[in-house]
């Protein structure tokens, strides 16, 4: 607090606290209360079901059972994840830059990484809808009955390019191969269901096991606690540094719904998180492909996290220098097109930058 006193008139109490010390403390409520209050159900907020609602189910993270995961060879394993940026912003239209990449694990090594160059797209609603039908026409293998909602392209098009890129890597891959998505199995609010059960038939019917890992999960408990943090709080209290995983689709709606069934998997006994699983029915049971992960999480810079995945997205990501480089060369593009530098900086300008200086 401090005090100022104005020529002729009187004091001024002024606050120079960034924030209010009670709003901190209710949030702060908030949060410890959201953690520890009693709650009844489970919800799955994926977004791509076709439901009016998140999927909710009876669940308490006290009642999944912390079953022990042992590892195990993990054979022939790839990888897929995607990277994207914006390059430019026109407010009517954006300019997008993106790619997946992918990586093959054999022998205990990475045998092979593929990163592509970015593929830059320059789309408005009207051609992002175009685009969208084409798209999501041959990823379902027929057009899709509705497109879904694209408030940010760049997003779907990297999601539409990683989901493609899986496609492909299933019919490449061998009997009893792993191949691993940056993501649920269970698209999204970009990605049909349809897209997710095609790649799901063509896995099974060629031997190839199927999982997804989620860096951030859309599992809640009661009223939108994090189901796995409050499982990974409860893996540390109950059999501390150990390798589990609980099974959280145990209700019947879940295998009318989904591919296979949904985890929560502490893979390293040293691992600081616990992630979200999503094991695909197929040739292998879920057991044996959670032993697989297991085996492929022990790398000290990434501990709990499945190797193949972490390579895959170091190959896939848009670094901020990537950024710079990729809009430095769209500008020279518009020169070539006859595009005035005045009129480059007029049409992408942001007053918004020029306010947070």
């Amino acid at each position: 607090m401090a005090q100022a006193q104005a020529r002729g008139g009187q004091a001024r109490v002024l606050n120079l606290d960034l924030v209010e010390r009670d709003r901190l403390d209710e949030a702060a409520s908030f949060v410890v209360d959201l953690l520890e209050r009693p709650g009844s159900d489970i919800h799955v907020l994926e977004g791509q079901l076709g439901l009016d609602e998140a999927l909710v189910v009876p669940g308490h993270p006290d009642a999944f059972e912390l079953s022990p995961v042992a590892p195990i060879d993990p054979g022939i394993v790839w990888a897929v994840d995607g990277g994207s940026c914006t390059v430019a912003d026109g407010r009517s239209f954006q300019v997008a830059a993106f790619r997946a990449a992918r990586v093959r694990f054999a022998g205990g090594e990475t045998v092979a990484v593929e990163r592509p160059q970015l593929d830059v797209r320059a789309v408005a609603p009207e051609e992002m809808a175009r685009l969208a039908r084409v798209t999501l026409t041959e990823l379902c293998g027929a057009e899709p009955e509705r497109l879904p909602e694209l408030p940010r392209p760049v997003d779907a098009l990297r999601e539409w390019a990683e989901w493609g890129e899986v496609g492909r890597t299933v019919r490449d891959a061998g009997p009893r191969d792993l191949v691993l998505v940056d993501g649920s199995l269970h698209g999204g609010p970009l990605v049909p269901q349809t897209v997710v059960h095609r790649v799901h038939e063509e896995a099974v019917a060629r031997g190839v096991s199927l999982a997804g890992v989620v860096k951030a999960s859309t599992l809640y408990w009661g009223r939108n606690a994090p189901l796995v943090t409050l499982l990974k709080r409860r893996g540390d209290r109950e059999v501390g540094a150990s390798r589990w995983a609980a099974r959280i689709s145990t209700d019947p709606v879940f295998g009318r719904l989904y591919v296979g069934d949904i985890f929560v998997a502490h893979l390293a006994p040293t691992a600081p998180h616990a992630f979200r699983v999503d094991v695909a029915r197929g040739p292998a049971p879920a057991d044996e492909v959670l032993g697989r992960l297991a085996a492929l999480a022990d790398d000290p810079a990434f501990v709990g996290y499945p190797y193949p995945l972490a390579r895959a997205h170091q190959a896939a990501r848009v670094t901020g220098y990537d950024v710079v480089d990729v809009r430095r060369s769209f500008r020279e593009a518009l020169s070539r097109r006859g595009m005035a530098e005045d009129d480059v900086e007029l049409l992408f300008q942001d007053f918004h930058e020029v306010l947070n200086r």
